[in-house]
């Protein structure tokens, strides 16, 4: 009998103690130990610039920075969902991360229309620029407000490079463009089709074919593609200036993986989403003046640049009207596309590129 007291008692001693030991274990102890796993999405292929100058060294900042405790795991172009689908995808909680715009999607975002890459030609022109514009005078802010209501947690607008374009034959005015074949996309094809192109929309890995097949006289798109489609081969001659300096894109988040993570996780995470579009920058800006130094010369590729008379006409004949149009067709679905026109017009004069 004594036995069977004093194993009763010990049992009621180990659920006291189990009891009291777990009553100590707050939530915020539970997830410090949480291990949180995410799948991010690239709008890349393996071996690109930006999937080894800047996706990979995020993933890593992420996970150092988190002793681990976020995991993201990389998936290439069309790997995980095609890039029409990562709205839904991340919406979804399908996929937690991913490098897209609000371009692809602003037939449904009325904000989209004012994305990095949908910025028309000659905005900004120069890094500091586009950092001022997107970053501190408000785009991205308003950006962010568009896609929360959509359940996206949206990260900042990064650089990508700078947009030109190449063409087989000379192109050394705005004249010349009529009747020119090319690649182009966004308003970057709005823009050169006001001039007489006659732009398509094709996936990068196709237009080497095209070109050289005769289907298109040329492309455009961030300079980057042009050394690593060697598009080169085709196109010998590299048209300036930069028409968006730079190009951008968005990192985007799925706001119910982001409202799971705890709140140092979410900060480590904003830190370095900004890390990410300084390295994106930098990258593409130190090899592009490589690309001017040292590999046209190389490839046999002429370097032609609009006049500043050109350049002054596409802002006065373009630019300006299509931000306007942007404002008279979307700003009565969304009152954030008329204050962010109105952020880029003030930007524009205070930089003296209009009146």
């Amino acid at each position: 009998m004594k036995q069977r007291s004093l194993v009763a008692m010990v049992m009621v001693l180990v659920v006291t103690v189990s009891i009291v030991v777990l009553g100590c274990i707050s939530p915020a102890m539970a997830q410090e130990d949480k291990v949180y796993k995410w799948k991010f999405q690239s709008h890349h292929t393996p071996g690109s610039l930006a999937i080894e100058s800047v996706i990979k060294p995020f993933i890593e900042r992420v996970e150092k920075m988190s002793g681990g405790r976020l995991e993201i795991s990389l998936h290439y172009a069309g790997e995980l969902v095609g890039y029409a689908e990562v709205d839904a995808a991340l919406q979804a909680n399908v996929i937690q991360i991913a490098n897209t715009t609000s371009l692809f999607f602003r037939g449904a975002i009325p904000m989209g229309w004012l994305a990095a890459p949908n910025m028309p030609p000659l905005i900004t022109r120069s890094n500091d620029e586009f950092n001022e514009l997107f970053h501190h005078r408000g785009i991205d802010e308003l950006l962010g407000e568009a896609l929360e209501e959509r359940g996206i947690k949206f990260l900042g607008s990064h650089s990508v490079g700078n947009t030109y374009f190449w063409s087989k034959k000379p192109i050394r005015s705005l004249e010349e463009l009529k009747g020119f074949k090319v690649r182009f996309f966004g308003s970057m094809s709005d823009f050169v089709k006001h001039f007489g192109a006659a732009p398509v929309m094709l996936p990068h890995p196709e237009t080497y074919m095209a070109i050289s097949m005769g289907t298109l006289d040329g492309s455009g798109t961030a300079w980057w593609l042009y050394r690593d489609l060697k598009l080169y081969e085709v196109c010998p001659y590299f048209i300036g200036p930069a028409v968006q300096v730079p190009q951008g894109m968005e990192l985007w988040a799925s706001k119910k993986a982001w409202d799971e993570l705890p709140e140092d996780l979410q900060e480590i995470v904003e830190t370095a989403a900004r890390a990410f579009n300084t390295d994106y920058m930098d990258a593409v800006t130190i090899q592009e003046r490589e690309m001017f130094n040292k590999s046209f010369e190389e490839w046999g590729t002429t370097y032609i640049e609009f006049s500043d008379e050109d350049v002054k006409r596409i802002v006065n004949e373009f630019s300006l009207p299509y931000l306007d149009k942007i404002a008279a067709e979307e700003g009565p679905k969304d009152e954030r596309v008329i204050k962010a026109i109105e952020i880029i017009k003030q930007f524009m004069r205070d930089y003296g590129y209009t009146d």
